[in-house]
Formats: structure tokens, sequence, C-alpha cells
């Protein structure tokens, strides 16, 4: 009785909303867990043994690039499984499996223990490529856009504050316990899916015409629904964009400043400036697509992104740098907000997890291939990766011009010369 009372006061009242507190909250506690400990694990990997320099510098790039690498091959393979049992029974093992990798790694002995809890913890976490389908999948159509634009705007506001904590925590406690910390965050997550969230009904499965439940479909028949390749690669080559600033700002800024102090500052707050504004970017975007037509919204920020970083190339002080880094997130950030919510529009809900498992996919290994790219073109001129961002969100604009540019508000594409209200995509068969 007093759970019943204490549910009906203070949880909402529909079970789709109730999912997003689970998923929302979750994945605040994730983010933030996980980005609490990710700044001083070079250090950790010094406690483990490993004393040269470029031995500890090569570690650290194996072990934080396992885990993203990992996750992007099986992430398609755990959301088919999802969508055969169940969402929830999915998310529980993820939060459990967090729980125990990281509350083990706190015990790690050797970096090859280390290097071997990191690939389980690609091989069996992954949320983020199950986030978008846990948070869509009871919520009505018309909200898909502001509950993925409220979640990745958590996501990126909880990682840009766990560096901040995790720095405080690591010198109160040590490196070793800021690891059982991020492990407890883990487990509340577990016990908020196990407490709030809920599947979708057996009984409410989506039926066919001949009124059977559809089957599953093969992950070349996902890619060849309507313009979901082109938002796979849409979500690779903008997340590859986005990693690739991250080793040019600490450059860039060292051609303006003496002082190796103030470069690690100035770097830094540019860098939590520039993921605040794409937080709140990712936000208002969501919100935004409510009342505005996709096709338009994404070809206008992506136009935007183009502009600011043809800017770029020519900014010459470390004010222009950061007014300008900021702004690109303002104006181009959001992005994969539409393109998700674009995708939600056309994905069958007996693939949901399967079909955003594997667009997640390719946002990782962008995320995975960017901080190359831009180490890369670095090494050549700084400069370059500004000018090779701005022609790839060119290009961009120019293929969602042309592929989404008539694109409708309910996400349906009419063909030209037509009048009528374009087709909710949401209801075309696969091909």
């Amino acid at each position: 009785m007093f759970t019943e009372s204490l549910t009906s006061r203070w949880l909402p009242a529909t079970q789709w909303e109730r999912n997003q507190w689970a998923v929302t909250i979750s994945a605040a506690l994730i983010f933030a867990g996980f980005t609490l400990v990710m700044p001083f694990l070079p250090l950790y990997i010094q406690m483990l043994g490993v004393t040269s320099p470029s031995q500890v510098a090569l570690w650290a790039g194996v072990v934080l690039g396992i885990s993203p690498l990992l996750a992007s091959a099986v992430g398609p393979l755990w959301g088919r499984l999802a969508d055969r049992v169940g969402l929830k029974i999915m998310a529980l093992r993820i939060t459990a499996a967090l729980f125990l990798i990281w509350f083990l790694t706190g015990f790690s002995t050797s970096i090859y223990e280390l290097f071997f809890l990191r690939a389980l913890l690609g091989l069996l976490g992954g949320f983020n490529t199950f986030s978008i389908a846990l948070v869509t999948q009871l919520a009505p159509k018309e909200k898909a856009g502001r509950l993925i634009g409220t979640l990745q705007a958590t996501q990126i506001f909880s990682a840009a504050i766990g560096p901040f904590l995790g720095r405080f925590l690591a010198g109160w406690i040590g490196i070793r316990k800021t690891f059982f910390i991020t492990s407890t965050l883990c487990l509340l997550s577990l016990l908020l899916f196990l407490l709030l969230y809920r599947d979708r009904p057996a009984g409410d499965a989506p039926l066919s015409k001949s009124g059977v439940s559809r089957e599953h479909h093969s992950f070349r028949a996902l890619l060849g629904l309507p313009n979901i390749f082109l938002i796979a690669c849409l979500l690779f080559l903008i997340t590859a964009i986005d990693r690739a600033f991250a080793p040019v700002i600490p450059l860039f800024v060292a051609r303006l400043l003496e002082s190796t102090q103030d470069v690690a500052r100035v770097a830094g707050i540019i860098i939590s400036l520039a993921a605040f504004a794409e937080s709140f970017a990712a936000w208002y975007s969501g919100r935004k697509l409510v009342r505005t037509a996709p096709g338009r919204f994404l070809l206008w920020r992506l136009v935007s992104g183009c502009v600011v970083c043809t800017v770029l190339v020519l900014s010459g002080s470390v004010l222009q740098l950061l007014s300008l880094r900021v702004l690109l997130a303002l104006l181009a950030g959001g992005t994969l907000t539409v393109a998700y919510t674009v995708a939600t529009r056309v994905i069958p809900a007996t693939d949901r997890a399967a079909s955003f498992g594997m667009l997640s996919s390719f946002a990782m290994l962008g995320g995975a291939a960017g901080p190359m790219l831009g180490g890369l073109l670095a090494s050549l001129d700084i400069r370059l990766v500004f000018a090779v961002d701005a022609l790839l969100y060119g290009l961009l604009a120019g293929l969602i011009c042309r592929k989404l540019g008539r694109m409708g508000k309910d996400g349906g594409i009419p063909t030209r010369g037509s009048t009528s209200r374009p087709d909710n995509r949401m209801d075309l068969p696969l091909p």
C-alpha cells in the first residue's frame, strides 16, 4: 500500500514516462561514472607497474580503445537478442555487468587484468547502443525527438562534469577507490531498471496484415530501410568530426600560449564549454523537432557547421577559438539527435534494439576514427583539421539537401510534383 501510494504520488502516471526516468537517470549515472575514472587511467596504468612513458601511452590507447571497438562490433548482435527476449532483460544484464566489471577493475593487479576487464566491458556492456531503443520503446511517436534530445543532452552533460568530480574524488579517496564509486553508480542504474522500467507487453507486439507477429529482419534489410544507410553514414561522419577536435584543441592552444599550465587550463575550458553547449543543442533540437521538418532542420545545422569550421581555419587567438568552438557546438550540435529521431520513424518495432545497435555502432566507429583522423591531419597542419571538417559538413549538407530536403514533419519524403501529404515512413514495409 505504501509503495503504491509513493508510486502514484512521485512517479509519472504513464509507463513510457517512467521508462524515460529510468533510462535518462541511468544514463546520467553511467556516463558520469565512466568519466570519473577515464582521465586517470594512464596514472592507474603506472600504478599497475608500467613505468616507461612510451609504454604508458601505448597501453592507455589500447585500454581506452578496446571497449568501444568491441562494443561497436557486438552491439547489433546484443540488439538482435534484445528484440527477441526483451529490452528490460538486456538493460539489467548491461547494468549488472557494468557494476561487476568496474568493481573488479578497482582490484586489478596487472595491466593484463585491466585490459581483460576493459575488453569484457566492451563485450558485455554497451549501454549507449541500447539507450535510444530503451527510451523510445513505449513512447508516442511524436515524443521521440524530445526523449532522444533529453537523453543525449544528459549523456553529454554528465560526461562533461565527470572529470571535474573525478579529479576531486581521486585526490580525496585515491584513484583505485574511485572505481568503486563508478561501480556504485552502475548498481543504482540496475535498481532503477529493476523497479521502474517495463517492456512492451507481449500481447501488444506489432502485427502484420495477416495478424501474425512480424518476423525479425536481417541487418542488410534494415540498412535498406528508407534513408537508414544515409543516417548511418551521417552518424559516423558527424561523430568523427566532433571527436577530431579532441587532439587538435590542446595543440592549437599551445601555438598561442607559452605556459604549459595555461595551455592545459585553457584547452580544458574550451573542451568543457563546448560540451555544455552541445548538451544544450541536443536538448533544444529534441524539442524543436516537435514542430519543425527534420530534413530542413538537419540541413540548416550542417550548413552552419560548414560555415563555422571554415571561419575556424582563419582563427588566430584563444578568444576566437573559444567563441567559434562553442558556436559550432550550439549550431551543429544536436545533429545526432535529429538523425536518430528520423530513424525512429522508419525502424520497425520488431527490430528496434537491433537497428539502434547497428546505428550506434556506426557512431562509435566514428568516435574511434575521429581522433586518429584529427591527429593525422594535425601532423601535417593543424588548420587542415578545420578545413577537412568544413568539407565533410558541406558534403553531408549536399547529400541531405538531395535526399531529405523535402522531408515532411512526420518523416515522410514526398515525390517531386506531389501535393499530397507525405506518407508516414514508420508504416512502410521493409524492402
